[in-house]
């Protein structure tokens, strides 16, 4: 049988592995959404240089390539970013659970440690008396 403080141990640990990955979906999180600003930026700066006085220098055909190309990964770059934003909450309810299992099982380890106590006090009670009778 485990201990409640094997477990608790073992709960700590969990919670550390939670938060680690915590961190990282939330660096994917932000790589992604980075992206995403990056081609529309890119895309943006693109229309200003076919709307302005670039416009002769700019061949049609490619520009519009080039559009729909960075529409295509715009598309893609949403996509993936809404699946890190799932990912986020999945990890931060994930951290949520192993928070809870922690507290729970630090109330097990103080229960058990309390009861070891009355139970040593009441030991070294009852072994005065019996010392005490003849």
């Amino acid at each position: 049988m485990t201990r409640p403080g094997d477990r608790l141990k073992r709960a700590e640990r969990l919670m550390g592995v939670q938060e680690a990955m915590r961190r990282l979906a939330e660096r994917d999180l932000a790589e992604a959404r980075a992206r995403v600003l990056a081609l529309e930026a890119e895309r943006a700066a693109l229309l200003t240089a076919l709307g302005g006085a670039a416009q002769a220098a700019l061949p049609l055909e490619a520009a519009a390539r080039r559009l729909r190309s960075l529409a295509a990964q715009a598309t893609e770059a949403r996509g993936h970013a809404e699946a890190r934003e799932a990912a986020l909450r999945e990890a931060g309810l994930a951290e949520c659970r192993a928070g809870a299992q922690v507290e729970r099982h630090a109330r097990e380890h103080r229960r058990a440690q309390e009861r070891r106590e009355i139970l040593d006090r009441l030991d070294a009670i009852t072994a005065r008396g019996n010392a005490s009778l003849p």
